[in-house]
């Protein structure tokens, strides 16, 4: 069951749980991003695909819903243990720079504007994505990934899910680089339906593997998921 405490790297989870999971050579990270006041999706995905990933990370604009789920979690130890053991999130242009979990006591939690973390030999990029021009293009984020030395760009804001295998160069050498957005759990656009995926994050390249789902109620009007295509290439709104 996940520890709900932030750690000075921002992220929550207990110490022993972020160092073991970055110290892993294979990850499956289930990343997910734009709920919108949506909580009951969060829940149900996390329900149904929390168990089975290492870590979660929340691509921002709906860090309420996040908090919402934490505190769940603290009242019902059944839900709480299908949440991953680690969770890195961060601030998209619609949430608060801080917020609180209620518990038995007051946490209090910062969200970041970014996260960087390290896991199969990776270093992972965490962000909304707003700051860097996302409806226009991919290169201000590529850019900013490059100069901070990262491997794997997380975004969101879009509402669009896209997934970018790329290379870029530094230090002169030509290095791996994914760029990848899980689309909206919650509000979709551009034709697409609610998604979110699961990431798998590993030191060999050809390894390297992203599935995604996409939200569906069934006709009782219960959540269920389905496998989509990996929505490829660059993608730009305007």
């Amino acid at each position: 069951m996940i520890e709900l405490i932030q750690q000075p790297n921002l992220a929550i989870g207990s110490q022993s749980a972020i160092e073991e999971f970055s110290k892993k050579e294979h990850a499956k990270l289930l990343v997910l991003s734009d709920s919108h006041g949506n909580p009951q999706i969060l829940q149900s995905i996390i329900t149904s695909f929390g168990p089975q990933c290492d870590a979660m990370c929340f691509c921002g604009d709906g860090v309420f819903d996040l908090i919402y789920a934490l505190e769940l979690a603290f009242n019902d130890n059944d839900f709480g243990a299908k949440i991953p053991p680690v969770i890195y999130f961060v601030r998209g242009n619609g949430d608060n720079s801080t917020s609180t979990i209620f518990t038995d006591q007051r946490i209090s939690i910062t969200v970041p504007d970014f996260q960087e973390f390290y896991v199969a030999g990776r270093k992972i990029f965490l962000t909304h994505g707003h700051r860097y021009g996302v409806y226009y293009g991919l290169s201000e984020l590529r850019s900013e990934a490059v100069s901070r030395e990262c491997d794997v760009v997380l975004y969101g804001h879009t509402h669009v899910p896209n997934s970018l295998k790329t290379h870029a160069v530094r230090n002169g050498k030509k290095e791996f680089l994914a760029v990848l957005n899980p689309g909206s759990c919650s509000q979709a656009r551009g034709g697409m339906p609610n998604t979110f995926a699961v990431v798998h994050v590993d030191s060999d390249e050809e390894k390297m593997s992203c599935q995604y789902f996409k939200v569906l109620w069934d006709r009782y009007g219960d959540t269920v998921f389905s496998k989509i295509p990996t929505p490829r290439g660059e993608i730009r709104l305007f």
